[in-house]
């Protein structure tokens, strides 16, 4: 079993290409499966056809939004493990039902993440 088949996979729904590659790059090297999605469309068809334990998406999507994409997740896989993501100008109190710490701010290290995932996975 190769390392990121133990750890698990993420679900990375970012719309900038740039802190998308540049995350989904740092989590490979952490030993995650990592999958991308743009929008809430392309990130519904990834839980439909992939055992995902943590999805991790910005709060403004093209066609959705984060909180929306994560109320869905949860319903197609209820022990999913849910980040959101924001720009630090964007508040929003929904972020507290759906995610246990919060949204993470923008721009955020990928080590934040790895650290945000790793407290998701022990709890």
């Amino acid at each position: 079993m190769s390392p990121s088949a133990e750890l698990g996979t993420i679900l990375l729904v970012e719309t900038d290409p740039l802190l998308r590659a540049t995350v989904s790059k740092y989590l490979r090297g952490c030993g995650y499966r990592v999958i991308e999605a743009t929008n809430a469309a392309e990130a519904i068809e990834v839980l439909g056809s992939h055992d995902v334990q943590v999805l991790v998406t910005d709060v403004e999507l093209r066609d959705a939004s984060g909180f929306q994409l994560s109320a869905q997740a949860r319903e197609r896989r209820p022990g999913i493990k849910v980040i959101v993501t924001r720009s630090a100008e964007r508040t929003s109190a929904a972020a507290d039902d759906l995610c246990k710490e919060g949204p993470l701010d923008h721009p955020y290290h990928p080590q934040q993440l790895m650290d945000r995932i790793k407290r998701l996975r022990r709890s």
